[in-house]
């Protein structure tokens, strides 16, 4: 199975044309080649003017799309720019706009350089992904763009993000001296902050037995009842009592107002919120981005142009 690329230089080696992405799109989806999904025979070849695969068997001749089950099925864009997107959303510091993509790919329209984004970043987030463990730090945090007229929290565009926040402790090899830095994250855009609302993205995002640090608010009363090692602090000050979780929100609202100037929708805030988190578990990893952001690791559904623009149309 080829690796995906790791650097600008390796990409545009791999990936020269058309013809390239599609072969790299077959060995990918069968490695120990083609397994017709009708038939269930084995062989087919390849019909690159279709983007397709013709099963061998004369008695079935069934084609099968090479990006049917990925974000890019029925898709009216060339696979050399969707790979040019996959890799500098999930390589390129610290991402790419719409805007940019647009202007540096020659997409005919803002907007489906919007949707070929967001359809990436929709694959990014596995399902069924490992629930956090050890010890993890969970608060809330408003997050959003600033309204004339409307001070903090009265503002209408800011959101509730509540996070968890996984803490790797370890001891300095030469001193002994205890150290402490941010493991796994997850982010979520919530409605509310009461206990309903927090115990359902604790229990969908936290492994029963962990150690739950959280402030005093009665929302995360349930922790403990429900199979946490609950530990509250008392909130004296806010960057002090949960260090790791405002460091987290502090960059990813650096990010958003650098990146994407700020201007993203509360409507979109979650698709950005899966991409921040996909970036910082994998801050220390190359390339291994690539082929989830394609939706060739796993099986999600891809948000369609309508799911984007409905409300604005």
């Amino acid at each position: 199975m080829p690796e995906p690329p790791t650097s600008l230089v390796a990409f545009s080696s791999m990936f020269p044309s058309e013809k390239e992405c599609a072969a790299y799109l077959y060995q990918i989806r069968w490695p120990k080649g083609f397994s017709c999904p009708r038939c269930g025979g084995m062989g087919g070849y390849p019909v690159p003017a279709r983007k397709v695969v013709e099963c061998s068997d004369p008695a079935c001749r069934y084609q099968c799309s090479l990006t049917a089950g990925t974000v890019l099925h029925r898709t009216k864009q060339s696979l050399y720019s969707w790979f040019w997107a996959a890799y500098l959303l999930t390589n390129l510091t610290p991402s790419i706009s719409a805007k940019q993509f647009q202007e540096q790919l020659g997409i005919a329209s803002y907007e489906t350089a919007f949707c070929m984004l967001h359809k990436l970043r929709s694959a990014l987030v596995a399902p069924g992904r490992d629930r956090l463990r050890g010890e993890v730090e969970i608060d809330e945090s408003y997050v959003g763009g600033k309204e004339e007229g409307c001070i903090g929290r009265g503002s209408v565009e800011k959101q509730i993000v509540v996070g968890a926040i996984e803490l790797v402790r370890w001891a300095d090899a030469k001193t002994g001296t205890p150290r402490v830095r941010c493991g796994r994250i997850r982010l979520e855009t919530i409605p509310d902050a009461s206990g309903a609302t927090l115990r359902k993205f604790v229990v969908a995002n936290v492994a029963k037995g962990t150690k739950v640090i959280t402030d005093g608010w009665k929302g995360y009363s349930f922790a403990q009842r429900a199979g946490y090692n609950h530990t509250v602090l008392v909130r004296v000050d806010e960057s002090e009592s949960m260090p790791h979780f405002h460091r987290v929100v502090s960059n990813l609202k650096t990010w958003l107002k650098g990146t994407f100037h700020g201007g993203v929708q509360p409507k979109h805030l979650p698709a950005y919120l899966n991409e921040f988190t996909f970036r910082f578990n994998r801050r220390f990893l190359r390339g291994k981005g690539f082929n989830r952001a394609l939706g060739l690791s796993t099986e999600s559904v891809a948000p369609t142009y309508d799911d984007l623009y409905a409300d604005d149309l």
